[in-house]
């Protein structure tokens, strides 16, 4: 069976202005949402198969080119919860704490 994939509004948010900031760029905006598209889909069937992410286990990080994904699973509710996506040069553990 395959896990449903939630987008949390912090994600959402995240995802627009990342856009934003790429407008001036479309081939790697492009490339970029290309990417994010193709490794959620691939969560829907192998949800754990990225790394937990150790300084906030309850995430685990997927690395796209110069961004990270983070995500939670609920096992029992078959449901991945997608929470952020940031730029890999910005301060990380800031950004989760907010």
């Amino acid at each position: 069976m395959k896990y449903s994939i939630k987008y949390l509004p912090s994600f959402s948010r995240e995802l627009h202005k990342i856009a934003l900031a790429l407008e001036k760029y479309p081939a790697k905006a492009k490339r970029l949402l290309k990417e994010v598209d193709e490794k959620l889909r691939l969560l829907e069937d192998t949800p754990f198969m990225c790394e937990v992410y150790h300084p906030r286990p309850k995430y685990r990080r997927m690395v796209l080119e110069d961004h990270f994904l983070f995500y939670a699973v609920c096992e029992e509710e078959m449901i991945v919860c997608v929470h952020h996506i940031l730029y890999s040069k910005m301060d990380i553990e800031q950004r989760l704490r907010d």
